[in-house]
This record gives C-alpha cells, structure tokens and sequence, in this order.
C-alpha cells in the first residue's frame, strides 16, 4: 500500500505508539520510491517464515522426514515470480541486521538503512521481508542451540558468532508470544495487498488513513526486530531482564498490529461496498476529472518516475491493458528508435486489479525501450475512469499525443503512427490531414503506402525500379499458393520481368504456413512484420474514415477502396493478391481472379512485356472481372467513440468490438 506524504504521518486516533518528530517522518518517506519494480508473491514467503518460527521454537532436533512440507517450500522458493530478486535483498539486510547486532551501530540509523535497501517495494511488503530476515537469524540461532552439545562445529559457528550459552533460547520467544506477534504483523500486512482493498479507490477516507498510517508502522517495525536481533546477539547478566525486555518488546508489536488491524477492517468494509456493484454502478461512485486535469494527474505520475528525462519533451501516452501484443511492442520500439528525440513514449497500463497479473506487467515492461508512467495498482480510479470516458479506452492500445505544455493533439496517434511512421510527427489531425493531401486518391495506392524498411527492408529499390515486379498475396489454401506462384513465375519470366513473391498471410493470424510450406523462391512475413502490414492497412481505412470518407466521395478514392478489399479478403482467410511495378498504381484481386489471370497469360501478352507488364494485366483484369460482384465484409478495431460495451458470459472478459462494413446480407 503507498504512503501519504504528510509530515505528520501516525498521528491520529489510536496511533500515538506510530508517532514521530515531523523530521524522522519526513526521513522515513524520502527512504522510499512511489514505484515498486520489484514485486513478488509475499504469500510464499509468509508460509516460509511461519514455518521456520514454528521448528525453531521446538525443543529437540527433528528427523529430516518431519521437515518435508519446509524443505518443499524452499525448493520451490526460487520459482516463484519476483523471488529472485527478493531473496537478494533479503540477505542483504540480514547482514546489515547482523552487523547492527555485533558492533552495537545505532537501532535507527540501521533501520533508515533497511529502509533504503527496500525502497522499491511497497511499504506493508518491506515489513514481510524483514521479517524473513529475522526468521534467518532466529533459524540460525535455532540450529546452534539445538547442535551445541553435540556438535563441535556447532559450538564452534556459534563462539564466532558470539553467541554464548547464557543467550535467551528461542523457545522462550514463542512462549513469551513474541513469535506469534510478529507472524500477526506480518498476515496484517499481506492483508492490505489483497485485490479486494486495491480496488477501493484512493479518495476513500479508510484508504487515505491506512496509507498514511504504513510508512510509521514499517519503521517502527522493523526498529524492533533490530532491537530483538540485538538483545539475542548479546550475553546478558540478568536473564529476567532480557525476557521482560523481549516482552516489552512483544507488547509493541501487537499494539501496532492492533492498530493496523482496525485500519485493516475498515477498508475491508469499504471493499464489500464497491465490489457488489455493476460496473457502471461503481463508476457513478467515482468524482469526474476534466481533461486538463487528467493530463496533469498522468503527468505527475511521470513527473515522480522521469522527471528530467522527459522535460518539455512531446509525449505519447502509450494507454493499453496487459493484452497489447509483443508485435505491437516490437514495431513501436522501432519507430521509437529512430524518433531522434522528437518525441517520449510512455506506457499508462490500466487493468482489471481483480485479475491484475503482476508477472505479466513486468514481462511487457522489460520488452519496452520506453517508461512506464506507474504501477498499475499506483492508478487512480478517476484516471482510469476518465481515460475510459475521455478518450474512449475499452481494449485496443490507443496513444494519446500531448504537447509540452499539455494540450492534447489527438486522442489516438498510433493509426497515424502505423500509416505514416514518425513522419506523422506532432502527430495531430492536421499533420495527418496534410499528408493525406499529398497522396493522389485516384493513384495512391501504390507499394511504398503499404511496405516499409520494417516490413520489407529492401522497398526503397522495389518501389524505384520498373522492372521488379512484385506480388504480395495471402490465403491458407495450399493448393491455390502452389498453382497460382507457378502462373505468376511463368507469366514474369516469359513477360522478362524481375518477380519478387511476398506472402503475408491472413490477416494478423501468428500461425500460418510455413518456409517449407510455400518454397524457397517465397519471401515469408514473420509474425511483427506481419502484424504491421495488416494493422497498416486497417489503419489506412480507420484514417480514411476519421478524415470524413463517406458515400459521396468513396468512389474517387482508390487507397479506400482497395484496402477495403484486401483488409476484407483477409478476415474472412480468403485468397487475394496485390501486382505492383515499381512507382505505379497497384492491382488488387481476389485469389480466383487473380489465378485467372495468370493462367490466362497468352490471352494477353501480346504487346504486354517489359514495362507494360502491369498495364496489360490490369486491362484483362478489367476484361474478365466487369460482371462479377463479390461482398465484402470488413472488421475494424474500435477505436473512437462506441455505444456500450459487451462481456464475454464464457470467460467475463471485455469483448472486443467491431465496426462491419458490407454491401449487403450474405
């Protein structure tokens, strides 16, 4: 749970045992990153330190059989999401721990430097791992105690460690209830972490005073187990002395935990309040934010991350759930690098925190060259709300093109950013508009609009050289491919034209046809190139749209009506192919017209080699395709303005939704 930043956090009804000078607060809070890149699930570790606290405070040595449920746990320890890490910092502070213990550094200052070491958890997940470094050194101390008697390794460790047989054994601790305090602290703090209070919105008041509350406890926590760690390092005179210590020690612990746990039941009772509620019931609960103010809140999150690196920098907010594709990411972080700073890009993750997968956030992040603006659970429910409403975000990835000075451009960049590449730079509806004007629409539709370096890397030469011809098409029929790439390799070589084959597949399918499959001659799309070429033509069409083609001016436009062919021939798995040469107007067709063609060659090759190749092929496509009418049906992803949205009665999920265009019923 994150902090409030007041000066004066623990204070309050109840927490006067959190309280301290406004200073050591102000110290406690600047130990600490808003931003957690480090998570993990703490549950594993509870379970461990449970366990080690439960087998240390026995009196005897146990076989190895009645240690299998813990030596399960540590086996499967490494494993776990974010451990690694976790496991690292942990050893960390148990030698800062230990060090505090042996040569007697100051209680606080070693605590400000636990503090520090774990600044980049949460504060309730800096309290558990502490703990697990205390459960090391109780382990620790458990076995030498246990072994002294018998043996001299044993009693050797534990005279370098300075133990001596006089120290506290750890048996007393659970019989004191020490032991049984610290696993309490411990759960309440795991407690707070749950889904169910992260969903609770941070305007709550409950949500506002546990917040508040968890940065004192953490301190105040951790301050004890340095003081319990030392007094069990320690030979002491008086063994009385040390218990009513330990138990002192002991009531601490469960006055805080008291207090946590009535700050625990009240946000769980705020939680109950939002969680039965329809989706749209909830969002009625949550204050509206205007733009301005949604842009500001976005751009503190950025501010407290990156500050300086995105000073008055142009910036994308990169707006999408945890479903954005790696294809997506990987065509992105090209345009990026070759941005030359003219822009930032920076992720704002929003996601469902009932089924929030922690795993899966870091795996996208750690693709991304770019920042991510904060932690999904760090979002407020009004940004999100508003993101929503404001810039109609339901599924697909959208990105928000604001200036320096946080005007907002245009509410969606990336279909200018899939169509044009950084050239659409500021990336607003004039930049577009522009380039738009300077496509010809009756001759437009040509290679370069559909193909760049990242798709093909040798266009440049294909779109300059008149005499390579190139034929993109797609289907799965397997039987068509063969039959139609052996016409159009016939129909190339007796025409005395260079033929380039591309196959891009259907639509933005990962899995299709294989190398093997269609030959070594075929140049084969992968995966992110394909994905780009599909998404760039449904963004030709989503711009078209959005740039005001209607009915009336359809017919002139040549880009629109082609790309809806092929985007249509593709959702359905259909055949298709597209002839290009050089700088000329392409043609499209459908698989069987397309096949007709070429298998038609000696109908009209006369007159048709060389540089009229493509002429003479679009005349007979003309001549054998003016009675036929095929429909055409195309989907687009949503992208602006929807009237409601759908969940999935399978799985509960957002459905994705679509705009259909066809010319009429099937």
């Amino acid at each position: 749970m994150e902090a409030a930043t007041s000066s004066t956090i623990g204070i309050g009804s109840g927490t006067q045992v959190l309280w301290v000078p406004p200073g050591v607060s102000e110290q406690i809070l600047s130990c600490h990153t808003s931003f957690h890149p480090h998570q993990v699930d703490l549950q594993h570790l509870v379970n461990l330190i449970t366990s080690v606290f439960q087998n240390a405070a026995t009196t005897s040595s146990k076989g190895g059989d009645q240690y299998a449920e813990l030596n399960e746990m540590i086996n499967r320890l490494e494993n776990v999401s974010g451990m690694r890490q976790a496991l690292e910092d942990i050893r960390s502070i148990s030698c800062e721990m230990s060090c505090c213990a042996s040569v007697g550094s100051g209680v606080d200052e070693t605590t400000m430097q636990l503090l520090r070491r774990l600044r980049d958890y949460a504060w309730n997940a800096k309290v558990v791992l502490a703990m697990a470094a205390f459960a090391c050194s109780i382990g620790e101390l458990s076995m030498l105690m246990k072994h002294r008697n018998t043996d001299p390794i044993a009693k050797y460790v534990e005279t370098l460690k300075g133990h001596h047989s006089s120290t506290i054994d750890v048996t007393v601790l659970e019989r004191i209830g020490l032991l049984k305090a610290m696993i309490d602290v411990v759960n309440t703090n795991v407690a707070f972490l749950a889904p169910s209070i992260s969903r609770i919105p941070k305007e709550v008041h409950s949500i506002k005073d546990a917040m508040a509350c968890s940065p004192m406890a953490a301190y105040k926590i951790l301050g004890i187990v340095l003081r319990i760690i030392t007094i069990l390092n320690k030979k002491k005179d008086s063994l009385e002395s040390t218990i009513q210590e330990l138990i002192e020690l002991a009531k601490e612990v469960t006055l805080i935990n008291n207090i946590l746990q009535e700050k625990l039941l009240i946000c769980q009772g705020d939680a109950e309040k939002y969680t039965p509620y329809p989706l749209e019931d909830i969002t009625k609960l949550i204050p509206r934010i205007s733009i301005s103010e949604l842009v500001d809140k976005i751009m503190h999150y950025i501010r407290i991350q990156v500050n300086e690196y995105l000073r008055n920098k142009h910036v994308l907010f990169l707006i999408s759930d945890l479903d954005i594709s790696v294809e997506e990411i990987k065509v992105l972080n090209w345009l990026y690098q070759r941005t030359d700073r003219m822009y930032e890009i920076v992720w704002l993750p929003i996601v469902d925190l009932s089924t929030y997968d922690v795993k899966r956030f870091w795996e996208l992040k750690q693709l991304m060259k770019w920042n991510v603006a904060v932690e999904p659970s760090r979002i407020e429910a009004d940004v999100v709300e508003s993101v929503k409403r404001e810039w109609n975000f339901i599924r697909q990835a959208i990105a928000v093109s604001v200036t320096p000075a946080g005007e907002v451009l245009c509410q969606n960049a990336l279909p200018m950013l899939w169509v044009w590449g950084n050239m659409a730079f500021p990336f607003s509806d004039k930049a577009e508009q522009i380039l738009w004007n300077s496509i010809d629409e009756r001759k437009g539709w040509k290679l370069d609009l559909l193909l760049d370096e990242f798709i093909v890397p040798d266009i440049r030469s294909l779109v300059e050289n008149r005499t390579s011809f190139v034929c993109l098409f797609g289907g799965g029929d397997i039987s068509w491919i063969q039959e139609f790439t052996e016409k159009v390799k016939y129909a190339a070589y007796a025409a005395g034209v260079c033929l380039k084959l591309v196959y891009v597949g259907n639509n933005k399918a990962k899995l299709g046809l294989s190398k093997t499959d269609l030959g070594r001659d075929i140049n084969l799309i992968e995966s992110e190139f394909r994905w780009r070429f599909w998404t760039r033509l449904e963004s030709i069409l989503y711009s078209k749209i959005r740039h005001g083609k209607t009915v009336t001016n359809y017919k002139t436009d040549i880009v629109i009506q082609e790309a809806l062919k092929v985007v249509g021939h593709g959702v359905k798995g259909e055949a298709w192919a597209i002839f290009s040469m050089g700088p000329d107007t392409m043609v499209t067709t459908d698989g069987g017209t397309g096949l007709a063609i070429m298998s038609n060659y000696q109908k009209w090759r006369q007159d048709t080699t060389g540089l009229r190749f493509l002429e003479g092929l679009k005349h007979y496509k003309g001549v054998i395709s003016s009675d036929v009418h095929g429909c055409i049906k195309v989907h687009l992803p949503v992208l602006g303005g929807v009237p409601g949205i759908m969940v999935c009665p399978e799985c509960s999920k957002v459905m994705d939704m679509f705009y259909t265009y066809r010319c009429c019923d099937e």
